[in-house]
């Protein structure tokens, strides 16, 4: 099985995992024969990528930390919440504004009460999880937003949970992260979406949506919910001062993400983990002007930044939960006595993320051979690299 880009598309391809609306509705099945029609009406609702059977072990599906259904339930609530918040009058408050305030504050609070719930629900799923499972998610261009701020909680809740977080700082921290984008209801769509440069004062206005979606989760969430605020409000600050919206600054360590940092002109910690979640998500995203790195890539780029951008200690426990080869990748053994051999990974090892279960199909002249799975932890010789898959044929004799 491979991802497969709309764009390369062909009918008589076989779809390799179900595809969902919105409201986690199945639009078409796994094991579907793609038509012209289909791939059009795949192109028209925006998705970027799906999932193809291509002979090579498809029995190995990709697989998320939360279900397809608590996915589209979360991205549902999160839609209705952010039109309800549309309105907020936080960008400009005015003292004449406060009925309109508790107008959205009661119009809220039915979602409100479901975020809480939703929270509730990742942290409970994520807790029996040991290591991240890449995103596997199949994003449309409408659903972007609320399906980055998912991935962003789950990538921040596993690594909370890797870091001891206690279960109000877990509960604290995936709320802000839920939230963390809200902001950009005041920035115009054509920003948002604009495939070059920022001009300056376009810059200016998408940096005020920290600050701006402080206010508007201020306005909507409880007293006790200070620390999920500031996860929103601090979340593009860096460790060497030169974020935003304050400049806060980083100490590269770890403490606990409580709020005894308030006043310090210091990041709080539930804050630099969800920059580090952010950034990852984003990484390993299809997003509108730009395709996912691959996972190698994205763990190169996160330690490029560690120390000026992110703080070095999040980023390096976030690394002990990040495989660079996650369940479903096909690989090639580019060292040790199976060199040159091709197969796909079963199995990510949660002791050592980096050195996975492999299941070789293909020898080194590209024939068919037997499966057999390989454990790379016992074998340290053999060294692995992932393969380009997007733009391969179906029905092709090897993985090369």
């Amino acid at each position: 099985m491979r991802k497969t880009y709309v764009d390369h598309l062909q009918p008589g391809m076989v779809l390799g995992k179900e595809i969902l609306n919105d409201h986690g509705q199945v639009l078409l099945s796994r094991g579907v024969t793609l038509t012209p029609r289909y791939i059009e009406a795949l192109k028209t609702l925006g998705f970027y990528a799906v999932y193809i059977q291509d002979g090579i072990a498809d029995d190995v599906v990709p697989q998320d930390i939360i279900s397809d259904g608590v996915r589209s339930a979360v991205t549902k609530h999160l839609r209705r919440l952010y039109s309800i918040a549309q309105n907020a009058p936080a960008v400009s408050p005015d003292p004449r504004q406060r009925s309109a305030v508790a107008n959205l504050v009661g119009a809220a609070m039915p979602g409100i009460a479901q975020l809480y719930r939703d929270v509730e629900a990742i942290i409970d799923r994520a807790a029996s999880a040991q290591v991240l499972s890449g995103i596997t998610s199949l994003k449309s261009h409408d659903n972007y937003s609320f399906e980055h701020s998912v991935e962003v909680t789950v990538a921040a809740v596993l690594l909370g949970i890797s870091m001891h977080l206690l279960p109000f700082e877990l509960n604290q921290l995936a709320l802000g992260c839920l939230c963390h984008d809200i902001g950009k209801l005041a920035i115009p769509r054509e920003i948002l979406q604009k495939p070059g440069p920022l001009g300056d004062e376009e810059l200016a206005l998408v940096r005020q949506h920290p600050a701006t979606g402080y206010e508007i989760v201020r306005q909507l969430t409880g007293s006790s919910d200070i620390l999920a605020r500031h996860v929103v409000w601090q979340h593009h600050e860096r460790q060497d001062g030169l974020g935003y919206p304050r400049g806060l600054r980083g100490t590269n360590e770890f403490a606990s993400p409580g709020p005894g940092r308030f006043g310090q002109g210091l990041i709080l910690p539930a804050a630099e983990i969800a920059s580090v979640a952010e950034v990852y998500a984003s990484l390993a995203s299809d997003q509108p002007y730009r395709q996912a790195l691959p996972p190698a890539q994205v763990a190169a780029v996160l330690r490029e930044k560690a120390g000026s951008h992110l703080n070095r200690e999040v980023v390096r426990r976030f690394l002990t939960i990040l495989p660079v080869f996650p369940v479903g990748t096909e690989v090639v053994v580019i060292a040790g006595k199976l060199r040159g051999h091709r197969g796909v990974v079963t199995a990510v090892n949660p002791e050592d993320v980096q050195r996975p279960t492999v299941r070789i199909v293909l020898g080194p002249e590209g024939q068919e051979i037997p499966p057999f799975e390989v454990d790379t932890r016992e074998d340290r010789d053999l060294q692995l690299a992932a393969m380009s898959y997007v733009d391969l044929p179906v029905g092709r004799p090897s993985l090369a």
